[in-house]
This record gives C-alpha cells, sequence and structure tokens, in this order.
C-alpha cells in the first residue's frame, strides 16, 4: 500500500473478488480503474477509498442480480 492507496491485486482482494476478474471487469469497461502512476519503470494503478468505494457497488450490481441455483421440478 502507498500512501493508504491499494494496487489492483490489494483492491480485488478487499472487494473480495480475484484480481483476475477486476482485472476482466476492467477490460469490459464495467469498473473505471484509476490511470496508472509509474513508480520507477512499472505502472501501477492506484486505487483510493472512493474507487474501492465505486468497485463495491458495481460488485453488488453484478452478484446481486439473483444468480443462484435453478430450483429443480418437484423440488419443495
Amino acid at each position: 500500500m502507498i500512501d493508504s492507496k491499494l494496487t489492483t491485486a490489494e483492491a480485488a482482494k478487499r472487494a473480495g473478488i480475484h484480481q483476475v476478474t477486476l482485472q476482466r471487469w476492467i477490460g469490459e469497461a464495467k469498473v473505471k480503474a484509476p490511470k496508472p502512476t509509474l513508480i520507477g519503470a512499472v505502472g501501477y494503478r492506484l486505487w483510493s477509498a472512493k474507487d474501492i468505494a465505486a468497485l463495491l457497488k458495481v460488485k453488488q450490481a453484478i452478484y446481486g442480480k439473483g444468480r443462484g441455483r435453478k430450483k429443480k421440478n418437484g423440488s419443495r
């Protein structure tokens, strides 16, 4: 963590999703990712608390769609 900001991997962990899922959501434009910040020669996306809050809202919208097991015919 750099100055209370999280890397993409840390942001995914904080949100309770896998890093690959977060990267896929970024690629599909479901989540607006922060612009990369160069640290040395490496670019990192540093997520603020506001960015994490927005990510959690997107996660809730995606996972809160009532997905679940379909009831089988004749089930209780």
